[in-house]
């Protein structure tokens, strides 16, 4: 394993080798702590590795013998070590010799015996180009100052001359038990490495629509003077311009050019550029999901995703190391008089692969714009985990990937990614609770969310029924365990969780969360529930057993929040008093843990879904975000007469209750919320109805519903050995589509009259006023009423 060095470094590796013939395959092995990029005479090849716990660190594996040629090839390297957790990587427990500073290894097996391996042979350069820029905000996203003239051009390329360059060093990785070999990865503190679960990343390259250019005085523009210096006398707009064209020149020939490129919508990648400009001109940027106009932009020095380039005059080519998401991109360009020519301004999208076959279509075109951009909100946050947001953080949260999974689970025929992220954030504390973002800057720290590792038992409760993978599901049901036991301890003296000093979030509502909270509680009766019909599939009915018990209790106890005269749940109870605030959260969550007696359900879901009592708030709005740590202000809406809404995210569990009440017929209204985001432009849907960034994929449970309750296609007994199908349209005359399963897709087109019906597997047919029934795979034509 060469050696990285200390602290925040860039190494450059390379290895020359020579081949009388290409073998027809050329495994290789590679994995780096903490990130690289792999090339291959020139090309690059891969990157990784994936997110996670470092002491379950995956490798790559993947075949070269595309990429090499016969003669002279060069494979290299450029490994980034961060040594300070950010939001996708966290620092390893040291062991003896690794662990402590950045590490490579790499095998290629090239046939007949012949090997090569990550030793001494290779040559390594410490590269000085890079300065780390310092980290901003909540974000914690690391950033690059890039020195170009102090990179070496072309040094992937077989004719690049290394003889310059040292011999890498090789660690002796030292442990406590170990034997010191170099030579048989895993080595402490890795742990038995493990191959990648999922495909390299991938997508196209988005070129920006319109490019806009303007000039600049002599402005210090990373530090915005007052106001009035943004005249037109000291900033001059010049207009369009096309990407290859000369910047027009700064006002005083030493002043700043800026250049604004919009995307037409959020992109989410790599940032690779192409310039022609003297030497030592610096390029730098900053991007942001909304416009603003040209008198009031500037970069903005705590902007989460940025780098600053310097030219070295000549083969002025970048790409940005990790990734970032943005519609529109602010470069600025300083010092030079001389003329500077933007040739290339492109993002790599690097997405997880989707497989093309699902599909919903119907007689409302917006339910099918806001499928199609429910697919893409996803899309552009599935990297290597799923993401909150690929702008403001890129942290793999623990609980908001519940809606991302489900949506990848009804659309995407390529599940991996779906099951990675429930096994990437199995990584329990000493206590037994999940962290709230694992494999990030926030694994170790001592809060987290108490509710969003019982999403994640949602997300392995998804998976137990989509994949019915018994193997998974057995290997991360003690996780699950382990987190609903975590709560007993705070069970209080009426029977309910209580006094839980975590971040209780719910949902950014304004919601009242403090003492007893009725949505906690439910949320954890309903992971009781799930919990019990997995453990029951495994043949554990001990533990089975005890969920179920413990269910019960809670729902005699939950009794505590029903308001008899308002027909639903309040939100929490101040010593064992209920208090006044209600929430769609509290009604729609304990109906779908099954805590709500029959006959109360339709009286619970009229009172919740009430439009002209709903109310939209957020603590945010009321107290800023101070209210995180100084707990929430006053109300300013009537809380005895209305009810706080939820926001994107928690409609999921609004919309599952609502389901599970018989009441899919509603579905397409509820979905119609999101075209208000289609009406102000949103191209990917926004964090929250007001405000948040304008691309979290946890607001994507429409693109979900469409063809779990619309089209009805479930699972009705794990891994889809027989599927339901169970069609409700609501206000639509017609819909159909596609959804996938492990064994094909399943082709559905209803109206109201009939429903046709392509399928692998056997399907227990559900129509409106007829008995449920049994239909053997293959195709079906059949009538409705």
């Amino acid at each position: 394993m060469p050696t990285l060095g200390t602290g925040e470094e860039n190494a450059l590796l390379r290895r020359s080798l020579s081949l009388d013939a290409v073998p027809e395959r050329a495994t290789a092995r590679v994995v780096a702590d903490s990130r690289y990029i792999l090339f291959v005479n020139g090309s690059e090849v891969s990157r990784g590795p994936v997110r996670g716990d470092l002491s379950k660190l995956c490798y790559d594996e993947l075949d070269l013998a595309p990429h090499l040629r016969q003669g002279a090839n060069a494979i290299a390297i450029h490994a980034r070590y961060y040594a300070v957790a950010t939001p996708w990587w966290a620092p390893a427990r040291p062991a003896i010799g690794l662990g402590r500073r950045g590490a490579v290894a790499f095998e290629l097996d090239l046939g007949e015996g012949e090997w090569l391996g990550s030793d001494a042979s290779w040559r390594s350069l410490l590269a000085d180009a890079w300065r780390p820029l310092e980290r901003e905000g909540v974000s914690a996203i690391p950033r690059e100052d890039v020195d170009a003239s102090r990179l070496p051009v072309g040094w992937q390329q077989p004719d690049f001359d290394d003889s310059a360059w040292p011999a890498a060093v090789v660690i002796n990785p030292l442990s406590i038990g170990g034997d010191a070999r170099v030579q048989s990865p895993p080595s402490n503190p890795y742990g038995a490495l493990r191959r990648r679960p999922i495909p390299q990343l991938e997508g196209e390259t988005c070129n920006p629509g319109v490019v806009r250019a303007w000039r600049v005085a002599s402005v210090p523009v990373t530090e915005p003077p007052p106001d009035a210096a943004f005249s037109d006398e000291r900033r001059e707009v010049v207009g369009e311009i096309d990407v290859g064209s000369a910047l027009p020149a700064s006002l005083d020939g030493e002043g700043t050019r800026l250049v604004r490129l919009d995307f037409g919508r959020i992109v989410s990648g790599t940032v690779a550029m192409e310039v022609d400009a003297p030497p030592g001109v610096e390029i730098e940027l900053a991007v942001r999901e909304t416009e603003s106009p040209p008198q009031t932009d500037v970069l903005d020095p705590t902007s989460a995703s940025s780098f600053r380039y310097r030219t070295r005059g000549r083969d002025d080519v970048f790409e940005s190391f990790d990734p970032m998401g943005f519609r529109f991109a602010l470069l600025a360009v300083r010092g030079a008089s001389d003329p500077v020519t933007l040739r290339r301004f492109q993002v790599h999208e690097r997405l997880y692969p989707v497989r093309p076959g699902p599909e919903f279509f119907c007689s409302d075109p917006i339910l099918e714009r806001i499928y199609e951009v429910g697919k893409r909100s996803v899309a552009i946050n599935a990297h290597d985990a799923y993401l909150d947001c690929p702008s403001r953080e890129q942290r793999g949260w623990t609980g908001d990937a519940v809606v991302h999974q489900m949506v990848h689970l009804t659309t995407n025929a390529d599940w991996g990614l779906a099951r990675w992220h429930p096994e990437m954030s199995s990584s329990p504390r000493p206590d037994g609770m999940l962290p709230m973002a694992a494999g990030s800057d926030l694994e170790p720290v001592s809060v987290t969310i108490p509710e969003w590792p019982l999403h994640w038992i949602r997300s392995l409760w998804n998976l137990w029924r989509y994949t019915g993978d018994r193997d998974l599901v057995a290997r991360l049901l003690p996780g699950a365990e382990s987190v609903l036991r975590w709560f007993l301890p705070y069970i209080g003296d009426q029977g309910l969780v209580c006094h839980v000093e975590q971040w209780v979030l719910i949902d950014w509502a304004a919601l009242h969360l403090s003492d007893t909270s009725s949505c906690l509680n439910a949320q954890w009766a309903r992971a009781l529930l799930e919990f019990a019909e997995m453990s029951e599939w495994l043949g554990d009915r001990g533990r089975a057993g005890w969920a179920r018990e413990r269910h019960a209790a809670i729902r005699e106890a939950f009794e505590l929040f029903w308001d008899e005269a308002r027909g639903s749940y309040v939100d929490h109870a101040v010593d064992g008093e209920p208090r006044r605030p209600m929430s769609q959260h509290a009604g729609a969550t304990a109906v779908w843990a099954q805590l709500v007696p029959e006959d109360r359900i339709p009286r619970v879901l009229d009172t919740i879904l009430d439009r002209t009592r709903l109310v939209r708030s957020t603590w945010a709005e009321i107290t800023g975000q101070q209210y995180l740590a100084l707990g929430p202000g006053d109300p300013t809406w009537d809380v005895e007469n209305e009810i706080v809404a939820a926001q994107p995210f928690y409609r999921y569990v609004v919309h599952d209750a609502v389901a599970s009440a018989g009441r899919c017929e509603a579905i397409p209204a509820l979905c119609r919320d999101w075209q208000e985001f289609l009406d102000r432009g949103e191209t990917s849907w926004p964090e929250l109805w007001e405000g948040g960034t304008h691309c979290h994929g946890w607001g994507s449970t429409p693109t979900r519903d469409l063809v779990m309750y619309t089209l009805g296609i479930q699972p009705a007994e794990p891994g889809f050995a027989v599927a339901r199908v169970a069609p409700r349209l609501g206000d639509l005359d017609w819909a159909g589509g596609a959804a996938p399963t492990p064994h094909g897709l399943i082709r559905i087109r209803a109206d109201r009259t009939r429903v046709e019906i392509e399928s692998p597997v056997p399907v227990e047919l559900d129509l409106p006023g007829l008995e449920p029934r049994r239909l053997a795979a293959g195709r079906h034509v059949e009538s409705i009423g």
